[in-house]
């Protein structure tokens, strides 16, 4: 091997290594970059939603305390006057559902029994103490209390306040807000996907619930059913209290999909809330990233890898030459032989000096 063709591979690999661990370190933080980015988007896109549940959360507290403070509902509820309450009220419920998005108004006797649901006023009577902690929370302190609660009409944001004449409880009004209006109005405000899947084990305990669920999660309120139905057949949406994200392939298009915890007011964890976000511009800004990588890199070992070369002969290769050219022309004596070297430029040159010590005038280097 002649020491060009060494210098030349050890450049090569030198140069390759070199330009791959770059490469492979813009790669890896450009990857970084991407995921930091897809967090943080999700993250917004998630909060839209979250925040809108505590605003309604607290708008429906305040609905239920100033109802519950309404001399009409208080006499009509006291006196056991269905129809009377149910006259006054449903165009109450008519109004704040067309300004607040609230379709629940539910009244409660001091027994904790359904006594008026206002948008269905022929189905009361349940005993709502077996399964409403909220309702039995706030007739036992008389203090509003708010959050999402499972129901006879399933899921949804509710605040229950008591209605009191002086010490006496005469029972509880519940306001409610309907999940799928909010998810509704977030998809509006983000684009992105949501939904919000229930442990079936909650719902069969409810009455006329769903007691042949599945063991897999259900779908209530959501903004694309097909979607939703599909991620939740995949079985990579599973009961966890931490965030997971994850990314699903849908119709060809990748798909990022974060999973909450979705925590009820006694705190049980009764299943997830799902948002998904499409990152097609930042997948396509880090697809031109790795091709400006590639490039670069390619283009850069070509540059490189010359200038090397054209250094290494100009100053290495050549000069030996033509040292070797001139020992072989001028020395005359020979002492003694000695093996050549293993490389053949050095080699040459050793020779170059025996060949002239032995007298012999040698021929030019072939390429000078």
């Amino acid at each position: 091997m002649t020491i060009d063709r060494l210098v030349a591979a050890v450049a090569a690999a030198a140069t390759a290594s070199t330009l791959l661990l770059g490469g492979w370190l813009m790669i890896s933080d450009q990857a970084a970059m991407l995921d930091q980015a897809k967090r943080r988007e999700i993250d917004k896109t998630a909060v839209v939603l979250t925040s809108a549940m505590d605003q309604a959360a607290t708008l429906s507290a305040t609905h239920a305390e100033s109802l519950a403070v309404d001399p009409a509902i208080r006499l009509a509820l006291k006196a056991r006057n269905r129809d009377q309450l149910q006259a006054y009220a449903k165009p109450i419920l008519g109004r704040l559902n067309r300004s607040a998005g609230i379709d629940v108004v539910h009244f409660h006797a001091a027994d904790m029994k359904s006594f008026l649901r206002v948008w269905d006023p022929g189905n009361f009577g349940q005993d709502l103490s077996t399964f409403r902690p909220m309702v039995v929370a706030a007739n036992h302190d008389r203090m509003t209390r708010k959050g999402l609660e499972l129901g006879i009409r399933g899921l949804s944001l509710r605040a229950v306040s008591a209605i009191a004449e002086g010490e006496e409880l005469v029972g509880t009004i519940e306001v409610g807000v309907s999940l799928q209006s909010l998810a509704d109005l977030a998809k509006a405000s983000t684009g992105g996907d949501y939904a919000l899947a229930l442990d079936p084990s909650f719902l069969k305990d409810m009455p006329n619930g769903n007691r042949s669920a599945p063991g897999a999660l259900v779908l209530d309120a959501n903004t694309n059913k097909t979607l939703f139905d599909r991620v939740l057949a995949s079985g990579n949406v599973v009961l966890a209290r931490s965030r997971t994200t994850f990314e699903f392939s849908a119709e060809g298009q990748e798909i990022t999909i974060q999973s909450r915890p979705l925590i009820d007011y006694s705190g049980n964890m009764i299943g997830v809330l799902l948002t998904t976000t499409d990152f097609a511009d930042l997948r396509t800004h880090y697809n031109r990233s790795l091709v400006t990588i590639v490039i670069v890199g390619i283009g850069g070992f070509l540059i490189i890898f010359a200038a090397i070369m054209a250094i290494v002969r100009l100053a290495v290769i050549r000069p030996m030459r033509a040292l070797e050219y001139m020992i072989r022309a001028e020395a005359e004596n020979l002492v003694a032989a000695q093996p050549r070297s293993g490389l053949e430029d050095y080699g040459n040159v050793h020779q170059a000096v025996v060949d002239a010590l032995k007298g012999r005038r040698p021929a030019e280097p072939e390429g000078e």
